[in-house]
């Protein structure tokens, strides 16, 4: 019996239809969903076996009265059709991905309507993955408490954990140093110890801010306010237009495999107010779309283009001269109105009176 590399065979080989009977059957099961074609897998393929052989040289084959087994390795290989909607179930992007399946009460975490799971990320030898598999065992033989977000297993003492929860995502913050010129952003996944599943990758994202200038936009809005800055253009003043409306954040959401590109022109105000300090910022306004990503690895990509022109707004008080002559004007333009409507309305008279006659 020899694996898809023509290993002998020590591990479980799961598939779509075996795979929950699978993990309930045993307390504790590392799972390696893997790719025949990726190199990482073909090098780690009888590692992870010569690793399974261990575990069951070293593991009970009961532990209660029901014939429960203790532990256990196991694959999934997840070019299979059929295996298919498990591996994108489990969220396996890239190759070769280790989890960890605890027949306990912290079997999973639930986050946004998905499964996290424990993914193991230690030394990729057959001691290493023996040693953590049996630690994890015991740890739930011993104490069965529930994991938490960012909680693993050390199975070395060395302070650092073999395996970690957490969701698949992150996030970035930061600012970098541009010239005036366009530019780009470019946002695309990376592991030199892994092959990527790029129609499982997906780049759904959230922008909470993004500015341009050497001061975020609360600030500019914090002075505005402090030094209450008059007239319509106040209170709109450094606040990007993505999100004018009000908005903390905007979402961006597709299918695996696509790759979001967002294109940004970006405008330099200035606005000169009648009391304090002139104020610049940069406003801009977003254009996105995305598309399919057939050749490459799915990605977020920020365009952006400084305009070479620049928005100067200037308030400004009129003498009161001008006011009072604005004011007559309108008591004027008044007068006149009523004494065209009085003619046509006397003249109505006059013909009606005569048709009567």
């Amino acid at each position: 019996n020899k694996d898809h590399y023509g290993n002998k065979r020590h591990a479980i080989e799961l598939t779509a239809e075996t795979f929950r009977q699978g993990i309930d059957e045993y307390e504790v099961m590392l799972v390696d969903f893997h790719a025949p074609w990726c190199s990482h897998c073909q090098h780690l393929a009888p590692i992870f076996e010569h690793a399974a052989e261990m575990v069951k040289e070293r593991a009970p084959q009961e532990i209660d009265a029901h014939h429960k087994h203790s532990v256990m390795l196991a694959t999934v290989d997840c070019t299979e059709k059929k295996n298919i909607p498990l591996c994108r179930e489990k969220h396996i992007q890239a190759y070769p991905t280790m989890l960890v399946f605890r027949k306990s009460k912290n079997r999973n975490i639930q986050r946004f309507g998905m499964e996290i799971h424990e993914s193991y990320n230690g030394k990729r030898n057959a001691e290493a993955i023996a040693d953590f598999t049996m630690k994890v065992w015991k740890e739930v033989i011993a104490d069965d408490k529930e994991l938490q977000m960012g909680a693993g297993t050390d199975s070395t003492g060395d302070g650092k954990a073999e395996s970690v929860v957490r969701t698949r995502g992150c996030r970035i913050e930061g600012f970098l140093m541009a010239q005036r010129v366009p530019g780009k952003i470019i946002i695309h996944p990376y592991s030199k110890g892994h092959s990527l599943n790029s129609s499982f990758i997906s780049t759904d994202h959230e922008i909470h801010h993004l500015s341009f200038g050497n001061r975020r936009t609360s600030e500019i809005r914090a002075i505005t306010g402090i030094n209450r800055i008059d007239g319509a253009y106040a209170e709109p003043i450094g606040k990007p237009v993505i999100l004018a409306e009000g908005e903390d954040k905007v979402g961006f959401l597709s299918p695996g495999g696509y790759t979001h590109e967002h294109y940004i022109k970006v405008v330099s105000t200035t606005l000169k107010p009648r009391r304090g300090k002139p104020l610049h910022a940069y406003e801009y306004t977003i254009n996105s779309n995305m598309f399919e990503s057939h050749t490459g690895v799915p990605q977020i990509v920020i365009s952006f283009d400084l305009s070479p022109l620049k928005v100067v707004v200037t308030e400004e008080t009129k003498p009161w001269i001008e006011g009072i002559v604005s004011m007559l004007a309108i008591l004027g333009g008044v007068f006149s109105a009523s004494i065209i409507f009085e003619g046509i309305l006397s003249n109505a008279i006059l013909t009606v009176a005569k048709k009567l006659d």
